[in-house]
């Protein structure tokens, strides 16, 4: 079974936990944060999230400026399984599968890869690449 975040099993401290590098405690937390108003201490304020889905542009859908990201989440609610976390130099990998449940109830599953850039110990920059579960069983 992969970790939840927002599960205090996964985020609690511990031997194992001291050696997690600043740069992925920064990744994780960006991803417990269920509260959308959170996520603003953990972006620069030029954050650029870049978005490489089924149907978008050739240069992917960029969306510029911490307000921006942030606003780009909308209502719905997200779970984010997190499966793997991988960190070269100031960028940190992260692999999952992310839940969303829309306000008129309808459902749906990616499968996602996240690529973060940081600098000056915020998140300069994601790129995400997703794909669609189909059947999700």
């Amino acid at each position: 079974m992969l970790p939840r975040f927002g599960r205090r099993d996964y985020l609690t401290d511990g031997p194992i936990r001291a050696l997690v590098s600043p740069n992925k405690k920064l990744v994780e937390s960006y991803f417990a944060t269920l509260d959308k108003s959170k996520l603003g201490p953990l972006l620069a304020d030029d954050v650029e999230w870049v978005e490489w889905v089924d149907g978008v542009p050739a240069l992917g859908a960029i969306t510029r400026g911490k307000a921006a990201v942030i606003g780009n989440y909308g209502d719905d609610e997200l779970r984010v399984d997190l499966a793997r976390l991988t960190e070269e130099g100031n960028v940190v990998v992260a692999e999952g599968t992310a839940h969303v449940t829309k306000k008129d109830g309808r459902a749906f599953h990616v499968r996602f890869c996240d690529i973060f850039e940081m600098e000056h110990g915020k998140i300069q920059r994601k790129s995400s690449f997703g794909a669609l579960i189909k059947d999700p069983a």
